[in-house]
């Protein structure tokens, strides 16, 4: 891929950090995703284990051309972009096909779609290319965001995966997440090709202008590149450290190559994460019970305000601006706090929408009504809530309310010692202390990454 040099060509740094944005406005890609998520019925799923098999993981870059016939010795194929097109057109048809851009130019790049191929396109795509695929294999999956409001809003029990800038570096994390670690990279180029072109085959935003640039440095090699192509290529090492139990081969001769070739392996010190799924913080089951129990029972979960004080207290030693309420009941506590507050219980209606992180957490009284089965899935989304302090009430006995199928109402009674271990896990603990049957926690973060989802696909 090394071109030419002229006087006249426009130079760029290796080295140098080029600022790149998102091609649609961010409110776009959310009402995008939201527009997916209602028109896709199918879910990636995680492979769990290892394959043995190796796959072929095609991007559309020029080298496409020159090594596409190597493809055809794979049985798993997982394309991307315009490689879909591409492929099929030379007779090789797609195990699986990715695709992330929100753009609707990639409906003609990705051609007619074939009944053999399993498509994996993310939530941020345009919606008329959900149209297009109607009728086909379709998985959706979601694009991972380390924003507050992204896990807050992630649906529940779906995946959002990790990954690159590039769909084709994407296309390698799902492949990981697929259970291959033999991945054998096509067209993943980073550069213009012998004839300055992008792609393999028309792309409607080929850029028209490449400019030169060193690698390695020193080298005396000139690549021809863009801004955009460049710093996607610069993120290959990160992303190779991420894949640490895997084998990567490159084909072609590329950018993105010469800079596998010359990175030095690094994986984290602790693991790396390929996808994160929100679990159910309570069984539709038994939210029905809770709220027939909150309608039919006008003394359940009206018990919050007595702690109001206590709340007060700790909203002026912290100088807090945000309270949430999670678990709110009937929402007595709101009524006796002089200043508004957030409330979030999945068994109200109207206060079921997962709650947003605040400065002073309450979970009073709330607890020992969780599904046990579920008890870590509710304190991990706590410690996710906790910006400063979290006040728990947990009451270690048994209650004098019983639901509709005869349980009692307080599903968990457990000792203190049981409940200072559980919480030991996910927070630190600056005070506990119990009155009669109720145990009072004050609690805040740990100084470890806080996550509220669970880890489930790791790269070990």
């Amino acid at each position: 891929m090394m071109a030419h040099t002229s006087a006249r060509s426009a130079k760029i740094d290796f080295a140098e950090k080029h600022e790149t944005s998102y091609c649609i406005p961010n409110w776009l890609r959310d009402e995008q995703i939201k527009v997916a998520i209602r028109k896709v019925k199918g879910r990636i799923e995680a492979y769990i284990g290892k394959r043995a098999e190796p796959i072929a993981v095609v991007a559309f870059g020029p080298s496409l051309k020159d090594t596409w016939e190597q493809v055809k010795g794979f049985k798993y194929v997982i394309s991307c972009s315009g490689a879909h097109r591409f492929l099929i057109d030379n007779g090789i048809i797609p195990t699986w096909h990715v695709e992330v851009d929100p753009r609707a130019h990639k409906i003609d790049l990705l051609g007619q779609p074939h009944p053999d191929v399993t498509y994996l396109p993310a939530s941020t795509c345009h919606p008329k290319y959900f149209d297009h695929l109607a009728g086909y294999q379709v998985q959706l999956w979601h694009v991972f965001s380390n924003e507050a409001d992204a896990l807050r809003t992630l649906p529940k029990n779906e995946w959002a995966l990790t990954g690159g800038p590039d769909v084709g570096m994407r296309a390698m994390a799902i492949a990981r997440f697929l259970g291959f670690t033999e991945l054998h990279v096509f067209g993943m180029d980073g550069c213009a090709g012998k004839e300055e072109n992008s792609h393999a085959m028309t792309h409607p935003n080929a850029p028209k202008k490449f400019l030169d640039c060193e690698y390695p440095e020193g080298s005396g090699r000139i690549w021809r590149t863009t801004i955009a192509l460049l710093e996607c290529a610069k993120s290959m090492p990160h992303e190779l450290d991420m894949l640490k139990d895997c084998n990567v081969t490159f084909y072609g001769d590329t950018l993105v190559k010469a800079i596998a070739d010359n990175h030095q392996k690094n994986p984290p010190q602790f693991g790396t994460t390929l996808g994160i799924s929100n679990p159910e913080l309570i069984s539709e089951d038994y939210r029905v019970l809770n709220r027939r129990l909150h309608e039919e029972n006008l003394a359940y979960g009206v018990g919050a305000g007595k702690h109001a004080d206590t709340v007060k207290k700790l909203v002026e030693k912290t100088k807090a601006q945000s309270v949430l309420d999670y678990g709110c009941g009937k929402g007595y506590l709101a009524k006796a706090l002089p200043f508004p507050i957030w409330e979030y219980d999945p068994a109200i209606p109207g206060k079921e929408e997962a709650p947003r992180p605040a400065e002073v957490v309450c979970c009073l009284d709330v607890l020992e009504h969780v599904e046990p089965d579920k008890i870590d899935i509710v304190l991990n989304d706590l410690r996710r809530c906790v910006l400063k302090v979290g006040y728990f009430v947990i009451h270690t006995g048994p209650s004098g309310k019983f639901l509709a199928d005869g349980r009692n109402a307080h599903l968990i009674q457990e000792k203190r010692e049981w409940w200072e271990e559980r919480l030991g896990k996910h927070f630190k603990i600056a005070q506990i202390f119990q009155t009669g049957p109720l145990l009072h926690c004050v609690v805040g973060k740990r100084s470890a990454f806080v996550s509220a989802i669970r880890n489930v696909k790791e790269a070990a």
